[in-house]
């Protein structure tokens, strides 16, 4: 028995990042990624901008100012889920340069090779730019 669909959907949601961060190397899917069927990518796109609502909520109280609502703000047990998957899951810089750093790492970590001069890095199937 089921006693939230919300709570159920969200250890489904958690369930495949683990396995998308494990064939991976990261918990950073595109918006169009689908794992076993799931959307992952949307999944991981929502919780990561409730993890920024409840980021900016923080800092609202910080400053003393007033919180508008905690609606849609992700709350610190749900982040530390997440955090254990990837602790990068959810940057506060721009997700796409977040997904290159961490294809990067992970090609350099295999024994992989960067350019030494400027060039583009193609790491499964994403290619980036050194510039970038």
């Amino acid at each position: 028995m089921v006693w939230s669909e919300q709570d159920a959907a969200w250890a489904d949601g958690v369930a495949v990042a683990k396995q998308y961060a494990a064939a991976h190397g990261h918990f950073l899917p595109p918006t169009t990624a689908t794992w076993e069927g799931h959307p992952i990518g949307v999944w991981a796109k929502n919780a990561g901008a409730a993890a920024r609502r409840a980021r900016e909520n923080e800092e609202l109280r910080a400053a003393g100012l007033p919180v508008p609502s905690a609606a849609g703000a992700m709350t610190e047990a749900r982040r530390d889920e997440l955090d254990a998957v990837d602790p990068g899951w959810c940057p506060a810089w721009d997700t796409k340069w977040q997904r290159c750093y961490r294809l990067v790492q992970n090609h350099v970590q295999a024994d992989g090779t960067l350019p030494e001069a400027a060039g583009d890095v193609v790491v499964q199937s994403e290619r980036y730019s050194p510039a970038a």
